[in-house]
């Protein structure tokens, strides 16, 4: 009965920290997110056009990367960030700011290396059915999650 008990408070006490940790970090700036493009500083501008477009207070830094491969571009939101499960409601309705902005990034590349955004071959299939519903959610939010 005693273990029990000690084994729950710890439980608790464990999913109260992780909730102080979430809000803090829905309350602080986002991280920042970087990628390199293969091109000079120089052609990309002060800021990229789809970071532009994002409608969001974006921080932009660009710089030549490292051993002559190009540029790197950085960038974050100024606006505090969801966390926690403002998070999972914000993705749920497409509404997840970092996705966006991750987004964006990906598009910027794409636009300064090859001239055009470059998606996938659409429709995956001839007609919707419900095993290709988690197809269509994964090619909708690819460009918004991995590796830049």
């Amino acid at each position: 009965m005693k273990k029990t008990t000690v084994g729950t408070v710890a439980v608790v006490a464990a999913v109260i920290t992780a909730g102080a940790v979430a809000g803090r970090r829905g309350r602080s700036q986002d991280r920042w997110h970087t990628i390199t493009i293969f091109c000079e500083p120089e052609r990309l501008g002060s800021l990229p056009p789809p970071l532009g477009e994002l409608g969001e207070p974006v921080e932009v830094n660009i710089r030549p990367a490292p051993g002559d491969r190009g540029t790197e571009l950085s960038a974050r939101l100024t606006n505090p960030v969801p966390a926690g499960a403002a998070k999972v409601a914000a993705r749920m309705r497409d509404g997840d700011p970092v996705g966006r902005l991750r987004r964006a990034l990906r598009e910027a590349r794409s636009l300064a290396e090859v001239g055009e955004v470059l998606l996938p071959d659409s429709p995956p299939t001839t007609r919707p059915t419900p095993t290709g519903a988690p197809l269509r959610y994964v090619t909708r939010h690819a460009r918004e999650e991995g590796r830049l």
